[in-house]
């Protein structure tokens, strides 16, 4: 092997190492899009709390209804939501609430 290909093999190696650790972007992968700002907690089947991961940077929270089958993204902000997160209404407590980690 002359010295021009063993270049060039070393440098094509190189480059394939580099080119292995750039991370690719792949955009907000968060699983809600669209957040409601209306609850009913009283039709509450359950809330489940998603927190901030390398793929999304915001706390979700999806809750679940009773007669609804498609569960709804809710805004942090809400009044019942902190309520709710609190503990302190005794009315409230039938309502499971899976904190995911």
């Amino acid at each position: 092997m002359d010295f021009k290909s063993v270049v060039l093999i070393c440098a094509v190696l190189l480059s394939a190492t580099l080119i292995e650790g750039f991370a690719v972007p792949r955009g907000n992968r968060c699983l809600c899009k669209k957040l409601d700002s209306k609850l009913n907690v009283m039709a509450l089947e359950k809330l489940e709390i998603h927190p901030r991961s390398s793929t999304c940077e915001r706390i979700e929270y999806i809750a679940t209804f009773k007669n609804v089958p498609v569960p709804i993204c809710v805004s942090p902000n809400l009044l019942e939501l902190r309520v709710l997160l609190s503990g302190k209404n005794r009315h409230l407590k039938h309502i499971k609430v899976i904190r995911h980690q």
